[in-house]
């Protein structure tokens, strides 16, 4: 699962780099469809890679040693 999360991390990262390359770079976000198109791009690229440091930290708590004794 965690293999599958950084595969779609790694696409979110190249899909919000190129949408702010379009933006920053080229006169596509000039017209209504380059705005639909780097618009996409941002967010779906920042939402791919969303859900990887939340598996991260699941994955660390569930690797902590568990303790029976309370702590005094």
């Amino acid at each position: 699962m965690i293999k599958l999360l950084k595969a779609l991390h790694f696409i979110g990262i190249v899909m919000l780099l190129v949408g702010i390359f379009l933006y920053w770079q080229t006169d596509v976000a000039q017209l209504v469809s380059g705005m639909l198109v780097v618009a996409s791009l941002i967010g779906v690229g920042t939402l791919i890679m969303s859900p990887l440091p939340v598996a991260l930290v699941f994955e660390w708590a569930r690797n902590q040693p568990t303790s029976d004794k309370p702590k005094e």
